[in-house]
């Protein structure tokens, strides 16, 4: 969801809300939103939608009756209860939802609330303070003053953090899925202490705590 300063609020919905509300949906070959993908989901949307607009949420384009089955067509959210379906859960359908936020640290707090953390995006005009808001979030993939761009990089890994997965496809870390990591270890020297085995002795422990005290103790 976007973070959205006090002072551009009012403008960023209304270009949202214009784009949103000129969205061709349907199964004609112009259509730029199709059905629904999976028809159990159509449910879902529509209970976040109806949960939000009931408990204080306003509705700038679309609302309830934007779903119709197997289709949903885009609702765009303003003033949604940060404790609202459609800001705790997944919603996986064509809404938005847009909250006022005081400022910087408050967006970058609300966004990392989530149990989620797929992806994220940040805009700005200051490159510094992308990159520093970037590393803040907490989400598997940001992307700076675009839309999931990370997802077109190869090299890049793609997956989240929290309940949004585990794992990653794509880059090393890609590959590295499809390997069990594994530990060996020799032994090339005879151990100077028995101490991994039945054999050590009182004294052998002493002697390692001396040593831990000596190299790792308060005052050294």
């Amino acid at each position: 969801f976007p973070g959205v300063g006090d002072l551009f609020k009012g403008q960023f919905v209304d270009r949202v809300a214009t784009i949103a509300a000129g969205l061709r949906v349907g199964a004609q070959e112009d259509a730029q939103l199709g059905p629904i993908t999976m028809p159990s989901q159509v449910e879902i949307i529509r209970k976040h939608i109806t949960d939000a607009v009931e408990r204080g949420g306003k509705a700038v384009v679309g609302g309830p009756e934007s779903v119709r089955p197997p289709f949903v067509h885009p609702v765009v959210l303003t003033d949604v209860p940060e404790d609202s379906a459609a800001m705790t859960e997944e919603t996986f359908g064509p809404t938005i939802t847009i909250n006022r936020v005081r400022d910087l640290e408050e967006a970058v707090a609300k966004a990392n609330a989530t149990r989620y953390g797929l992806g994220s995006a940040v805009y700005t005009r200051s490159t510094s303070k992308a990159m520093e808001i970037a590393r803040r979030l907490r989400s598997g993939m940001t992307s700076i003053n675009s839309v999931q761009t990370y997802a077109m990089v190869g090299a890049l890994p793609f997956g989240g953090l929290g309940d949004s997965g585990f794992g990653r496809i794509h880059g090393p870390d890609g590959l590295r899925e499809f390997a069990a990591a594994k530990s060996i270890a020799r032994q090339k020297y005879r151990m100077p202490l028995p101490l991994l085995s039945f054999a050590r002795k009182p004294r052998h422990m002493k002697l390692v705590m001396w040593v831990v005290r000596l190299l790792h103790g308060r005052g050294r």
